[in-house]
């Protein structure tokens, strides 16, 4: 079994000839994902170095991509009130792995000359994105606050103590109509529709190419966030 690092996603990932990956937190040695796609020994991976993507390459003469989120990062720290308090208390150098997470690289210098750690980050508005970190782009502040509302929308809803299960991958909110992918998985009807009609034939979850289109409703998952909600919201 050999191990390779991620100093920026601080991940670990283990490859075995056990045909499976694993990738844990390399602080608290939790492992976050279990990866068994390759049908035969995996010989290599390897992290891309600003983003959570891993590369697997195996015997049976593939390559696979795998696409991770931040929310994997946070899980690793414990429970829902753990995540967030750990978001409030990321440092500026949590920050900074966050920005080149969601494709915001360019603007670590200026988040670290403004000292912007995790509780900074929450609460940055337009209005602060402008006069106080000089970001002169009108879109590059909007992608900004877009990315900043993802994150503090996955604070609000597991720190609610909805189910994770319960919520859309790619919305990150709780799924009304859920629909099982040809890749396992569950989403939001309507943003999985969304996601295929952009001509994306990958699985959200996992980067690979999706064998089908077709989408099956979820009953069963649907009777369950509806009892859910007859518990938790009266």
């Amino acid at each position: 079994m050999t191990g390779f690092n991620s100093d920026d996603c601080r991940k670990s990932a283990l490859i075995s000839v056990d045909k499976s990956i694993i990738v844990y937190d390399a602080n608290t040695e939790n492992i976050l994902h279990t990866l068994t796609q390759h049908t035969r020994y995996v010989t290599t991976c390897a992290f891309a170095p600003n983003t959570l993507l891993l590369a697997t390459g195996s015997m049976d003469k593939t390559v696979n991509i795998w696409q991770f989120d931040t929310e994997a990062l946070c899980q690793a720290r414990g429970t829902e009130d753990q995540l967030e308090q750990f978001t409030e208390d990321w440092s500026e150098e949590d920050v900074s792995v966050w920005l080149c997470e969601q494709g915001l690289k360019d603007l670590v210098g200026i988040f670290k000359m403004n000292n912007i750690d995790g509780k900074e980050l929450l609460n940055l508005t337009k209005e602060s994105l402008a006069d106080d970190l000089k970001i002169e782009s009108l879109g590059l502040r909007s992608k900004v606050l877009r990315k900043i509302e993802e994150l503090r929308t996955k604070v609000k809803s597991l720190s609610s103590g909805i189910p994770d299960e319960f919520i859309c991958p790619i919305t990150r909110e709780l799924m009304k109509e859920p629909v099982i992918a040809s890749d396992g998985y569950s989403y939001e009807k309507e943003a999985m529709e969304n996601w295929i009609g952009k001509k994306k034939r990958t699985s959200p979850m996992t980067n690979l190419i999706l064998p089908s289109v077709v989408l099956t409703p979820n009953r069963t998952l649907k009777m369950a966030i509806d009892r859910w909600l007859e518990t938790h919201q009266k």
